[in-house]
């Protein structure tokens, strides 16, 4: 009969440690241009089996890098879920609510260099893998949107849901890309005025809400 595997502490911190590299260099280079061999020497690992031995393919390995990074962008949405089954006043307006709904992503891009790294690989997700990204970001986000439908469509009545739903796909988009590529703004000296102020975080967020919602909600 043969034994179950045991994970060991080693045996998790490499699969740990793969799969954080694995999430750097996709987000730095697309699921393409990067290949397990690559992935295993900047492990430091000799063993040239060892990417094949923890997750088999490269296909199991883009998925489990998915799931990485929706789980940690998963705690931000759940709890947006639950501010917003608190049926505060304020999710009844336009902006609070967009801003709610939006927030997931500015609090991840924010909560530290894996945070933004998500980001950066769900940003290349949408544009560089096609179908196979929109489809894993599709599953993981429509769920999400559901709990905010019904608030919605009371909001914007205006729009079919069909209409309503290509909205929101775009300003998802719109949400993951321009957080992806915020680093250009630190290159823009016409921005510093706005970089370098005290409460530089908060006006940024302020105006990256209003640009979001607005394409939302249109004219």
């Amino acid at each position: 009969m043969n034994k179950p595997a045991v994970l060991t502490t080693d045996t998790v911190d490499t699969r740990e440690k793969l799969l954080r590299i694995a999430l750097n260099e996709f987000a730095k280079h697309g699921i393409e241009g990067v290949s397990l061999s690559q992935i295993r020497q900047l492990s430091g690992q000799g063993n040239r089996s060892v990417v094949h031995y923890h997750f088999k393919t490269k296909a199991r390995l883009v998925e489990e890098v998915v799931e990485f990074a929706t789980s940690r962008l998963d705690v931000y949405c759940k709890q947006a879920h639950a501010e917003f089954a608190l049926g505060k006043p304020e999710h009844k307006e336009w902006v609070r609510l967009s801003e709610l709904i939006f927030d997931p992503f500015l609090k991840l891009f924010a909560s530290g260099q894996t945070g933004a790294t998500c980001i950066q690989f769900l940003s290349r997700l949408t544009w560089q893998t096609g179908e196979q990204g929109q489809r894993f970001l599709t599953r993981f986000f429509n769920p999400y949107m559901e709990v905010f439908s019904p608030a919605l469509h009371r909001l914007l009545p205006h729009y079919s849901e069909a209409q309503l739903r290509f909205k929101i796909h775009l300003a998802v988009n719109t949400a993951i890309h321009g957080l992806a590529d915020f680093s250009m703004v630190m290159h823009d000296e016409g921005l510093l005025p706005l970089v370098s102020q005290a409460d530089a975080p908060k006006e940024m967020r302020r105006l990256f809400h209003d640009y979001v919602s607005a394409g939302l909600k249109g004219n």
